[in-house]
């Protein structure tokens, strides 16, 4: 974390131009550009929302670690630009000459001058990492987050959520070293999505059935134990993401074949687009789904249970309508668009469930969740007066948020013990504490804590 000197005043010079009232004024982000000693985070579509929530609070009132004012804050960058963690362009770059200049998910596709074949096509967005630098890609996924930090030799970024172990344990992604920790906030499932309206075709699918599909070994419904002699439409998330590897790696890490598509990860609609975009019929199309994220786009918690946050105790979903403004209240808007009861944004699609006709159990999975950071920052000295990354405290920024053990220089006297686990003086991070899983929760997600030093 080697706390970092300020590029430039750009608060001091943003507070000075604001009272002048005069015509100029300061650019503009598409995000808060963190300060130099804020916590900066980057990675996982799968994970984002429950560190969001841990840094910000959630829809249901719960106030996150911002809430306080902190002089230095929890940032954490989405995977996409979307606030539904949808991709900023829609699943195009089928076929030829489709993706404009500057668009693309292939590497350099930013220096296009004219159009180009890419699939998918995205507008491949950017992020200010620290006040004061330009622009760099967003990464998108616990591929590319974990990669960006094992990378990052500037150190804007402290931390990376991954839904994949990013370490270099046989079967992780490798983009980190052993001098990166991990903690697991948490334990995500993952189930084959499908359409109910269309009614689908596809039926129960164990691991095995899987590869082969993926492998574009078994390409119709009737292969794998199903009436309709339809072509299966199977969806990948996007190069890069966790849910991506974590199911690959679950059905035994085929070679994925040219019949299968890619998707933004976790994102229902994806059945729908994709096939639409190949001329296909979304009955035919599945998909790898977090447990988690349907939980938002239902109203439930981590637990699975109702969340509460409606009237009277009722669910209430996260995600909204998007077409609807905040205000209106008719034309295909029903009600308040802040009642999710009335306006909430889900396909009709479900789980699939029932015994796959091979005998095999059907595919489903739970998979920890991580957020890594160095080692090294273990042992930083903080920016303030005592040490501390706050005022008057002497944790550092990763004890303070993710891990805070009884060991290092300073850190072994006053050790506490909370709920069996032993924690340095000082006690849990926030990450670690009822509040902080209390918010992982409402993410969707089951609340699980575990140090993991040296990865995995």
């Amino acid at each position: 974390m080697r706390y970092r000197r300020a590029v430039a005043a750009v608060g001091s010079v943003t507070a000075i131009v604001l009272a002048a009232g005069t015509a100029a004024s300061p650019s503009a982000f598409a995000d808060y550009s963190p300060g130099t000693n804020d916590a900066v985070g980057v990675g996982s579509d799968t994970v984002q929302y429950a560190v969001d929530f841990v840094a910000d609070g959630d829809f249901l009132g719960n106030l996150g670690f911002n809430s306080s004012a902190p002089k230095y804050r929890l940032v954490n960058f989405d995977a996409t630009p979307d606030a539904n963690a949808r991709l900023a362009y829609g699943a195009n770059g089928v076929g030829t000459g489709q993706c404009t200049p500057g668009t693309g998910a292939t590497k350099g596709t930013g220096n296009q001058s004219t159009t180009h074949a890419d699939q998918p096509c995205t507008l491949n967005p950017t992020i200010v990492l620290r006040a004061g630098t330009r622009p760099v890609q967003r990464p998108n996924g616990s591929g590319a987050g974990g990669s960006a930090l094992g990378h990052d030799a500037q150190h804007l970024i402290d931390f990376a959520r991954a839904s994949s172990c990013q370490g270099p344990t046989t079967g992780c992604g490798g983009n980190l070293t052993a001098s990166f920790d991990s903690v697991q906030i948490g334990t995500d499932g993952l189930q084959m999505l499908a359409s109910t309206t269309p009614a689908s075709n596809a039926v129960a699918l164990s691991s095995t059935q899987l590869n082969a599909i993926y492998s574009c070994t078994k390409t119709t419904w009737t292969q794998v134990g199903g009436s309709s002699s339809d072509t299966i439409i199977p969806i990948l998330p996007q190069i890069g993401s966790g849910t991506r590897s974590s199911f690959l790696k679950a059905i035994g890490n085929p070679t994925v074949g040219g019949c299968v598509q890619n998707a933004e990860e976790n994102d229902p609609f994806g059945l729908f687009s994709v096939a639409s975009a190949i001329g296909g019929n979304a009955a035919d199309a599945i998909e790898p789904m977090s447990s988690g994220r349907l939980n938002m786009f239902l109203g439930k918690d981590g637990t699975g249970a109702s969340n509460g946050g409606g009237p009277s105790g009722a669910a209430e979903p996260y995600f909204l309508d998007p077409s609807c403004a905040p205000e209106n209240t008719a034309g295909g808007c029903p009600g308040t668009v802040d009642n999710g009861a009335t306006s909430q944004l889900l396909p009709a699609v479900a789980y699939i469930a029932g015994t796959p006709s091979d005998t095999n159990a059907l595919f489903s999975v739970n998979r920890p969740l991580f957020v890594y950071f160095r080692d090294a920052d273990l042992a930083v000295t903080g920016p303030s007066s005592s040490g501390g990354w706050e005022p008057g405290s002497t944790l550092n920024l990763v004890r303070r948020l993710f891990y805070n053990p009884c060991s290092g220089t300073g850190h072994t006297t006053g050790c506490v013990t909370i709920s069996g686990t032993q924690y340095g003086p000082g006690g849990q991070p926030y990450f670690a504490s009822a509040p902080g899983q209390a918010l992982v929760s409402s993410a969707g997600i089951a609340p699980t804590y575990v140090p993991q030093v040296g990865g995995p």
